[in-house]
Parts: structure tokens; sequence; C-alpha cells
């Protein structure tokens, strides 16, 4: 009664037995959701082979009637579109098997398989096909297939993340766990569903009826169509076989998208085992045997991505296509496109394998048949249905193929039958062709193709060899340093490139969203064999700015290895980086993502076969680049070989920026320039002011005063820098090469760059000397100081004296006021800056800078009377004293720096000066480093 039960007796029994209870089963393929009906009903109810259509059971547990019904699972990181539709009709007609409407949904799922993201999103779109008032009766079961696995539901939600978390809060958190071999846990799940069930009142999910009904009607109309199918198909075969003849050698070509199953359909029609870890057939390859008396030759093809249509596929994949006519001459006698019974086909699909074909010839359709994979899948639904229920896109392939096509369960070979079926399909189709028994292959293209690809790989290994040539120099040159403690490294790349999973890969765990497209920069930091590494993933067209380039940072431009590249996305490379200025590309790198996608081949062989686009990219990089496989991460071996490109890669900007500091260091001391009285005298006011300042710091309501300098900011002070040899008057710099190296780094540039910050400064009150260090006291937080970085560029001298602007000028006060008028009119004092270079003594340096600052202050105090330039102390301590007008007199100087456009730009730069000294700071230590091993070694 339970197993044979017709339809009608079951809605029968249905009517009056009111304490039955009714439970569908929902998850993914081999989730589990047999297993578990037939833990419930405490029998083998349901086989595990794969089903198409719904399976109901009856029986009685613990004195009460339940109906369970098991419905086709989906692939679980599949989303909803990519299920075959006949699979999603199954899962919104199951309601109807348990009429008026089933208590519970049980959502399977495996205890030990990893529940991402992905997954949690294929369980909703599948879930929701019911409509949003399904969750209300659902439940999630966890299976274990035995103690070793089994956990309590709460622990596995716990250690199952995020994505678990939410599919348990949806079902109201009811979840529970079962073992498939023992049913002592199913009187517990029968309770915690009766719990359910109270919960809703008793009451059952219900449908709309008329979507059932329509549902029903569709079933019923594609299985019409099927039948005329296939009563056409069976009239066709049998007038060609009347005409067909047997062939002794068959030339077979396998074309389809990737994971198509062409290799898979290569072992079985030539009856191989194959034991070998599945990787993509890069390149064609060609398989021979003898199968029912007819000797056989197969050729397997590199496929493409099912959404990505002719242009969008690499050149050398292209040609791939082209060249597997020549290797089996004198051409193939068919062509089997792949196509997976298990996947849904949409019209982006049909319209790629369309266009790949064609790059073949616009005749090929003649020779193609059709050839389903995966038919296990297919359970006991017929090619028929699943062709009428896909739509029109398959619908037209097939009709393209005049109506050819075949189905091959490469899992389950049997005795050959289907191998000896599709033969003679092939013999039927040979003869119905007129235009002769194989493909005529055009001699003069093969040979044109050929010969380019031998160029090609030439160039190949001319690449090779230059790229491992640099890497030996970098590789001896990065010997003089200690490897970096720290590296940063920045993702850029379009949409779909797999940045972020390259950033999952580098750190070795999931930690970047990678189903989902990236909308704003996330960093993540992980430790690679000893060092920090820290990866910012960008969205795709982000602009990489220089504030970004922070020491030790390197660009990695991902490109997809399994997609095209044209001149549109060379020219969105180039403008991510054109933001950063061209400093950017002596720091970049081309990550090839999809490692796996070269199979057997090189990148270089990719590179020169994709065309000039890709090559002038890698070339702008330095020919610096990686490939990573995010789908076979191994042991992090390339990685590591990643992060040793990246400090080959930094190496020469390393030293030379301790070549820099070097050379900074030794032009600065070969000079002895002693300071005037003038310095003297400003030094002891800033020594006096700061004393001040820290006397009265208790007291926060005392106002501040001018300092001696008059600096651009409220209380600042302009700290000169002249040379002086060590243990003379001058300026000591107690930490000379860290120093040294950082001054070296912002001089390089052509601008003059000018700071404001609060340095570690402090007077001692037994000499002169400036020390550079923290141990004593620092200037207030309200005092910054400016340091004033002085550039030598002659061309700007030069404009500036034709414009009758020189630092002599400014060094007279005669010529002041004329001076003063044309300082406006030839753009202020970054014109005068600029003219500075060696044959001015720093002397004079001192006195331009004082005077500069003196015509400021006199225009803010609007003074008539100019001071005397040796001293001008005097008019300082008239503007002490006047503490009433203070704040009027600062935000007039305040206004003329503004109006000078000086204030904002030492604020701007601020920042790079901070990165500079870090910089610099790093590269000295390691130098230091460097130099004590090399002393321990020779001694």
């Amino acid at each position: 009664m339970r197993h044979g039960m017709a339809t009608s007796e079951l809605s029968a029994w249905d009517g009056w037995c009111t304490s039955q209870l009714k439970i569908i089963l929902l998850g993914g393929r081999n989730s589990g959701k047999s297993s578990v009906g037939n833990l419930i009903l405490g029998k083998e109810e349901f086989g595990t082979k794969e089903r198409t259509s719904c399976s109901r059971r009856l029986g009685m547990v613990a004195g009460r009637w339940l109906t369970v019904v098991d419905t086709p699972g989906w692939w679980c990181d599949f989303s909803s579109q990519d299920t075959p539709k006949l699979v999603k009709r199954e899962i919104v007609s199951s309601v109807s098997l348990c009429s008026p409407g089933p208590h519970v949904f049980l959502i399977t799922i495996k205890a030990r398989s990893d529940f991402s993201e992905k997954r949690r999103r294929a369980v909703e779109e599948h879930v929701m096909l019911l409509g949003e008032g399904v969750w209300s009766h659902c439940m999630v079961v966890f299976i274990s297939a035995d103690w070793s696995e089994h956990t309590g539901a709460k622990e596995i939600v716990r250690r199952g993340g995020e994505a678990l978390r939410w599919l348990s809060d949806k079902c109201g958190q009811r979840c529970h766990s079962v073992i498939s071999s023992r049913g002592t846990e199913v009187t517990e799940l029968l309770e915690k569903i009766q719990e359910l069930v109270t919960g809703n009142g008793n009451r059952v999910f219900e449908m709309q009826e008329n979507i059932l009904q329509a549902t029903a009607e569709e079933k019923r109309r594609v299985e019409e169509r099927a039948q005329q199918r296939f009563v056409r198909m069976r009239k066709h075969r049998s007038l060609m076989r009347d005409r067909s003849r047997p062939i002794t050698n068959i030339r077979i070509v396998l074309v389809g998208a990737k994971g198509s199953g062409k290799t898979s359909a290569l072992n079985t029609i030539l009856s191989r085992e194959s034991s070998q870890r599945v990787r993509r057939t890069a390149q064609c390859v060609v398989g021979t045997g003898v199968a029912f008396g007819r000797q056989v030759t197969v050729v397997d093809t590199p496929g493409w991505w099912m959404n990505y249509f002719c242009e969008e596929s690499p050149v050398f994949d292209r040609r791939q296509l082209v060249l597997s006519l020549s290797l089996c001459p004198p051409g193939p006698h068919v062509f089997l496109l792949l196509i997976r019974v298990d996947r849904a086909f949409s019209e982006t699909y049909r319209r790629a394998a369309q266009e790949h074909l064609q790059l073949i010839s616009g005749h090929i359709w003649s020779r193609v048949i059709v050839l389903f994979s995966f038919g296990d899948w297919l359970g006991g639904t017929t090619t028929e249905q699943c062709i009428e229920s896909e739509g029109e896109p398959l619908r037209w392939l097939v009709e393209r193929c005049s109506n050819r096509y075949h189905v091959l369960d490469n899992k389950n070979k049997g005795d050959g039958f289907q191998v000896r079926e599709l033969i003679g399909k092939i013999e039927e189709m040979l003869a119905g062709c007129n235009a002769g028994q194989h493909y005529e292959i055009e001699r003069e293209v093969m040979e044109q193709l050929e010969g380019k690809m031998r160029r090609e790989e030439e160039r190949a290994k001319e690449r090779v060899a230059r790229k491992e040539k640099q890497r030996q120099m970098a590789r001896s040159q990065l010997e003089k340093l200690a490897p970096l403690p720290e590296l940063r490294i920045v993702l850029v790349g379009g949409r779909k490139t797999g940045k972020s999973s390259c950033g999952d890969t580098i750190l070795s765990r999931e930690c970047f969203h990678t189903g989902t497209p990236t909308t704003s920069c996330s960093e993540k930091r992980g430790n690679i064999r000893g060092r920090t590494v820290a990866v910012l993933d960008t969205p795709g067209c982000f602009s990489v700015t220089s504030d970004l380039l922070v020491a030790s940072c390197a660009i990695l431009l991902v490109v997809n290895v399994s997609s095209s590249f044209r001149n549109s996305h060379m020219e969105a490379m180039e403008k991510q980086l054109e933001a950063g200025g061209g400093q950017m590309w002596s720091r970049a790198a081309v990550l090839f993502s999809y490692g796996d996608w070269l199979g057997d081949t090189s990148i270089e062989q990719r590179m020169e076969s994709e065309g000039a686009p890709l090559q002038r990219l890698v070339e702008k990089c330095g020919n610096r680049y990686h490939v990573l496989d995010n789908k076979h991460r191994d042991d992090g071996a390339q990685v590591y070989e990643l992060i040793k490109l990246i400090d080959e890669m930094l190496v020469k900007e390393r030293l030379a920026i301790l070549h820099r500091g070097d050379h900074m260091w030794k032009s600065v001391s070969s000079r002895d320039v002693t300071l005037r009285k003038k310095d003297v005298e400003m030094l002891r006011s800033c020594r006096q002011q700061l004393s001040h300042d820290l006397t009265e710091s208790a007291n926060p309501t005392t106002q501040t005063s001018p300092n001696c300098s008059g600096g651009p900011d409220n209380g600042g002070q302009v700290v000169a820098l002249p040379a002086g040899r060590r243990g003379r008057t001058g300026l000591n710099i107690l930490d000379r090469d860290s120093f040294m190296s950082c001054l070296a780094s912002t001089l390089s540039g052509r601008e003059a760059l000018r700071w404001t910050l609060n340095l570690p400064v402090c007077f001692p009150t037994d000499d002169l000397h400036l020390r550079l260090n923290g141990e004593r006291r620092l200037f207030s937080s309200r005092h910054p100081t400016m340091l004033l970085v002085l550039p030598q560029t002659q061309h700007k001298m030069r404009i500036a004296e034709e414009n009758g602007i020189s630092v002599h000028s400014l060094c007279h006060p005669a010529l002041r006021e004329r001076t003063l008028g044309r300082l406006t009119e030839s753009g202020g004092l970054q014109a005068l800056i600029d003219q500075w270079d060696d044959s001015h003594s720093l002397e004079e340096l001192e006195a331009f800078i004082d005077s500069y600052f003196e015509m400021i202050w006199e225009q803010a105090m609007g003074s008539v009377q100019e001071p005397e330039a040796e001293c001008p102390t005097a008019e300082w301590d008239a503007v002490v004293e006047e503490e009433a007008g203070q704040k009027e007199v600062l935000t007039s100087i305040d206004r003329k720096l503004s109006k000078l456009e000086l204030l904002e730009e030492i604020r701007r730069d601020l920042a790079e000066l901070r990165t500079s000294l870090g910089h610099s700071w790093k590269a000295i230590q390691e130098l230091r480093e460097k130099s004590k091993q090399d002393d321990n070694n020779t001694r």
C-alpha cells in the first residue's frame, strides 16, 4: 500500500487520514536528501541515483502516517539561473504531491561540507522558487555519515560562519543534526517538526492554485513536444540507415565549452580509463583506438567559457580550434558539439557555441551532432523532454544540426551500446552529406597559421631568457639588502579579472568576497614565511593615486588569462595608473589570474599570441609578470615565488634611495658655513620662546606670541639647515644617515617641497646645536616647525633673473622695495626658491629667507619704516608687548601667506614627508644591518 500506491489512491488517503504529516525534502545534489528520507521512513524507500523528477513515498512511523517527497537536487554552487528548467519546475510541482500542501520543508546539508556564501545564495534562490512564505515552514537538517563526523546542530552553525548563520536565522533557528546510519535521532527530529507545525497553527504551506496549474500545463506541453521530436528523429534515422555504409576509419573533432565533458567523451569513445587529475585541455590532443571494428581518431580541443562570445576568448584558444582540422588529416568526418545536460542553456550559451563553431567554417553545421554529456543526471527523463523543457535556445541549436543528437553517460559505460549508437548516427549523417566523406582542409591557411605559431614560440623563448636575466641581476643586488619585514600589495584591474580570488590565494585563506563584485577597497593582512603582507583589493576601474604608495608597496595589475586582452583593456589599465603619475609603472607587475586555464602551455606563449596590447602592458611593467592558479593552491610555492618577484622589483628603488642619501651627506658635509650673528639671535629667541611655552603649558588660556621668524602658522618656527662639520657650531644631527637619506629622497624631485610638521627638536642650554631626536623636550603642537627644502633648478633661476629678480636682490635692503613688487609678478617665493644653485652660498640663502619673511611681516603690520636687515629683534619685541592685537596680526599673516599659495602646499606635502622619512629610516637600518653582517664575515 505504501510503495506502489497510485496517485488517486494517495489523494483519497490524504482526505480521510487527518493526522498525516507531509514532508518535502530540498537540497543540492549529493546533499543527503534521499538518506534523510530513508531515515525518517525507517527503510530504503528512495534510491540514491540521480533523478530529475519528484518521488513520493508513504510510511507509518510511531503510529502516524508520513508522506515524504524527494525532489531533484541542484548543483550546490550553481545559481538558480544555471539550473535546468525541468528541475525548477519539479521543485514547484512537489507541492501538488502533498495536497493541500506540506507541513514542513527539510533543507538537507552535509555536516562536513563547507557552506560558502555561494552555496548560501544557491539555497536561497532555489527555495525562493516556492515564494517568500515558505521560510516559516523550513527546517535545516545536517546529516553525518557516522559518529566520527557527528556534531550538534548549534555547534555546526556556530562554526559554519556567517552564511550558515544566515540560513539558520532565515529558518527561525530550527536546525537538527542526524547520522545517516542510525535512526535514534528520528524521534527527536519528528518532535521538532511537530513544534514547527504547532507554531504555524497546524497550517500547511499552500501555493497559489494558478501557479500550480500553469506548472502542470507546461509539463504536459513539454511531454507532447518531446514525443513529436522523438518520432521525427526516428523517422529520419530510418531513412538514412538505408543509405549509410560502414566506414572503416572515422575521424572526430570534439568541440564545446569549458567543463562540457569533451575529455571524458574521448575516453568513453575510445574505451579508455583515466586516473589522472582532470585538467583543462589547453592544446589540441589526439587519441586513436578501435571501436566496433572501426579505426577511430578523436581530437580534443580547448573549450571556451559558456558565457563568452568569440571575441572574448583568447586568441590562442581560437587558433587551436582551427588547428584541430590538421591533426586528423585529410580532414574530420564529424564535429561533436558537447552540451551539458545538467545545466541550463541560455541564449548567451547558444550564441557562444554558434560563434566558436563558425571560426572553423560557416558551412560546418551539416557535419555537427549535438552530444549531450553528463547523461547519468537525466535519470528517468528522456533526452527529448530535456530539449523541450529548456526552451528556444537549445531547440534552435538542435534544429541547426538537423535534429541530430546523442547522449553519453560517462559514468556508466556499460557494454558500449551508447558508443555503438553514436557511430551509427555518424555513418547515417555522412550518408546524407553531399560535400564528400570528410571536411576539406584549406592547406594554405593551415601553413600560414602554423608558421605564425612557430614565430610566436621563438619570441616566447626570448622573453623567458630576458626575464631570467633581469631576475638574476635583481637577485644579485638584493643580496646587499636585508629582507623587507613588511610588504603591501595593491591589486588593480577591471571587473571579473579575479582580483579577490588572487587576494585569497596570496593570504592562503578566504578573506575577500569572491562571489560578488568588489565595490570598495578592502585590506587584509597575513603572514608569509615570517613576513607581514598586506593585500589591498580594489574595485574595477579604481584609480591608483600616489598616496597609496607607501614604503615597500607593489602594484599588481591583474589580467584574466582565460579572456582576450584588447586595446580597451590596455587603455583602462593606463587610466587607472595615470592618476599617480609615471612613478607607478616602476612598482607595477602583471599578475595573471585563472592560471589553471594555461594547462600545459606557458604564459609566454599566451602573451605572444594575444598581440600588441598585452605585450605593451608587460613591457611597461618592465617585463615583470607572474601567474596564479587560484583553484589549485598547493603548498604556497606560487605565492612565495610572487613575493620574491616583488622583492626583486623594489630593490632598484631601495638602492637608489640609499645612494642619494649617501651622496647628499657628502655634498653637505663638504661645506663649512658658520652661523651668522642673526642666526644665533634667532636660535636664542626660539629657545626662549620654547622655555616660555613649557612654563606656561599648564595654563591653556595663555596666548602665544609670534616667534622670532614669523613662520607660516600661528606661533610657527622656521628652522634653517646650514651645513656644519660634526663637533663645530652648526646643526648637530645625531642620526646622520637616516636624516640625509630622507633629505636626498625629497631633493630628488624637480619641485621644492615645503612641510609644516612637529619635528622632535630640542635646544640644550650649553651650546647652539640643533638635535633631531626625541630624548628631550619637544615643540608644542601649537607651534609647528617649518622646514624649507630648496632644490637646485637652473632653468627657473634664469626665468627669475630675466624678470629682474635674483637672490642677491633680496640680500640688499636698498633693493627690497623694488623686489617686493616684482616678487608678486614673478610667482612669489616659489620662483625665487627655484633659482637657488651652487653659485650662491648658504649664507646668502639664509639672508634671502630672513629678508623675505621680514617683508611679509612688514606688509602684515602695515609698516612704512623698513627694519634693519641685521637685527629685526626690536620689532619682534614690540609685537610681543602688543598682546591685545596679537590675534589680528596672526590672522593677517595667514591671509598674506595664503595669497602666496604657500600654506596649502605645506599641508599637502606633510603626508609625503612622513612617508619618505619612514622609508628612508628603514633603508638606513637595512644598510647598517648589512654592513654589520659584512664586517662579521670579514672578521
